[in-house]
């Protein structure tokens, strides 16, 4: 049972490993991929004036510079213009840009293009973010653009981003200088799914396993905002709405099965005020995502409007862990400091993320590294720490039940004959007792013994016990439990399915003795006793029956040798 278990789990880290380095491969040549996938683009950054309200700004060198004002309320107009006459752009192309919360419509001219998310604004439900592509006219360089734009929600982005111009209605470019965070998220969402439902499988066998769903939650629902807040999602999907909807959806939830992750793996190993307080936080943030889902469904408050909240809530449930000590102290075990250490990273990742996320939203920095969010990174290190935590996990479980399955095999054997004992057998008679079944019960003794012992020692006579043992087991093979219950006395119990080998058994076991070479006789006294369905005797009963015939038997057979 060790050996199956120990190749399982070497089998699990294996096939981690293997799926890790997959995703390290294709990271590590995602450069190489990216060749020559951006001489389609066309950068747009220049040259737009912006209004608002009473506000006209002259030409920008570059779109970021202009800052949304902070006093900024959903049903607020920008308008973008730009005249395209001075640019070289004979061919159709396609317009790019990443919108934050906006109802969108794009002119060329005064002719519209494009329209998107007015009927859901005023109807008071999510507008949602996404990547939108507009087809130009030819010779667009004959023309001018204008994209109107309607806030929709408190939390629309501050700045503006990139907009481009694409030769070709491709998102290759796109897909490829976002590859990083969307293999991980695949691989994260995959995993995570494929954990989750191996965990479901299993875990009515062994609640060891339960730690095993945990992760596989909180890997795949990390894996689904990633692929959402990379837009890798509009690989599959375009409807910005229901995106964004699942991406918030998923990182909200994504706290709750990290946070029973912590309970599950702390219980027992930090003081109570602080699993209650672990308890506490983990209901707060169940609470925290049922009041935003009837807020958001209800459409009184979509699920972008409280992401300043969340980001409050994880950062100060992870102070508590920090400065607690929940995940760690100087006596904990080896998992314990794997998770910590899997924390730690996870959070140094995180807090990255925040600020670069910050600096672009309100700074409006326009630098490539500032696009791509880094927390998929440290998730995905996050859950190799869990997993290579799990297995240590698992491999102390296994000892420890192993270690628990010897103890139990040591107190029911009996030191001598390697049988079962008299614990074992006062075990089954307990289990005989709650059973309306037949069964038999033989009790032998040994001849013999004290002469053994008095004559050639006692090292002489554990062989004849030994010796007989062996006969024993040889004989009820398949047919009953073998039992030595001290000294010369030997008990085998045979259930109703074997009581009609119960005679052939025992023929065996006489025919066997006979073949045994030691310096007397092998022989023994024996007789059973059978309980039938419905008989209101005890299983303790039954045995001193059984022990009686076993007598008589002796009996019989010493007045027949002195006859």
């Amino acid at each position: 049972m060790l050996m199956k278990n120990g190749k399982r789990l070497l089998k699990l880290f294996i096939a981690t490993l293997a799926a890790v380095a997959v995703v390290l491969l294709i990271v590590s040549f995602n450069g190489a991929c990216r060749r020559g996938l951006y001489d389609h683009v066309i950068k747009l950054n220049d040259g737009w004036s912006i209004s608002f309200s009473d506000v006209h700004l002259p030409p920008l060198e570059h779109v970021s510079e202009f800052r949304i004002p902070s006093n900024i309320k959903p049903g607020d107009t920008i308008v973008y213009e730009r005249d395209m006459r001075n640019d070289s752009i004979p061919m159709p192309t396609t317009l790019r840009f990443h919108a934050y919360h906006v109802a969108i419509a794009v002119y060329v001219d005064s002719t519209c293009y494009y329209s998107y998310g007015f009927d859901r604004f005023k109807e008071g439900k999510l507008v949602g973010s996404g990547i939108h592509m507009v087809n130009m006219p030819e010779h667009l360089d004959q023309h001018s653009i204008r994209v109107v734009t309607v806030v929709t929600e408190k939390s629309a982005a501050k700045s503006v981003t990139s907009i481009e111009l694409l030769r070709s209605g491709s998102m290759t470019d796109y897909f490829a200088s976002n590859s990083d965070s969307i293999v991980i998220g695949i691989f994260l969402l995959f995993f995570g799914l494929i954990a989750f439902v191996i965990g479901c499988c299993v875990v009515a066998f062994d609640r060891a396993y339960y730690r095993l769903i945990l992760i596989g939650l909180f890997a795949s629902l990390m894996g689904l905002w990633t692929l959402n807040y990379a837009k890798g999602i509009q690989i599959f999907s375009m409807n910005y709405a229901f995106d964004t909807t699942l991406e918030y959806v998923s990182l909200y939830l994504a706290a709750i099965p990290f946070g029973l992750l912590i309970i599950n793996m702390r219980s027992g190993k930090i003081s109570p005020w602080k699993m209650n307080a672990l308890k506490f936080i983990v209901g707060l943030g169940v609470l925290f995502f049922v009041v935003t889902t009837v807020l958001h469904i209800a459409d009184i408050a979509h699920y972008p409007t409280y992401l300043v909240v969340f980001h409050v809530y994880i950062f100060s449930s992870f102070l508590f862990l920090v400065v607690f000590k929940v995940l760690y102290d100087r006596g904990a075990g080896l998992q314990e400091k794997i998770l910590a250490a899997g924390t730690v990273v996870f959070v140094l990742f995180g807090i990255a993320d925040v600020f670069r996320y910050n600096i672009q939203n309100l700074l409006g920095l326009d630098k490539p590294f500032l696009e791509s969010t880094c927390l998929p990174i440290g998730t995905l290190l996050f859950i190799l720490f869990l997993l290579v935590g799990y297995l240590v996990y698992m491999y102390e479980e296994l000892m420890d039940k192993t270690e628990k399955e010897v103890l139990r095999q040591i107190a029911y054997r009996d030191a001598l004959t390697g049988i079962y004992n008299r614990a074992k057998c006062e075990h089954i008679f307990e289990v005989l007792n709650r059973d309306d079944n037949d069964y038999a019960i033989v009790s032998i003794d040994v001849n013999g013994l004290k002469y053994v012992n008095d004559h050639f020692g006692h090292s002489m006579g554990d062989k004849l016990l030994c010796a007989f043992a062996d006969v024993f087991k040889t004989a009820f093979n398949g047919i009953g439990t073998t039992i030595r219950m001290g000294g010369d006395e030997f008990v085998a119990i045979v259930r109703a399915e074997h009581l009609s080998d119960l005679n052939t058994a025992l023929k065996t076991m006489v025919l066997l003795e006979k073949d045994v070479k030691l310096p007397i006789a092998l022989n023994v006294a024996y007789g059973y006793s059978v309980r039938r369905r419905g008989d209101a005797v005890t299983a303790m009963d039954v045995y001193r029956m059984a022990d009686a015939n076993m007598y008589a038997m002796k009996l019989a057979s010493k007045q027949q040798r002195m006859a």
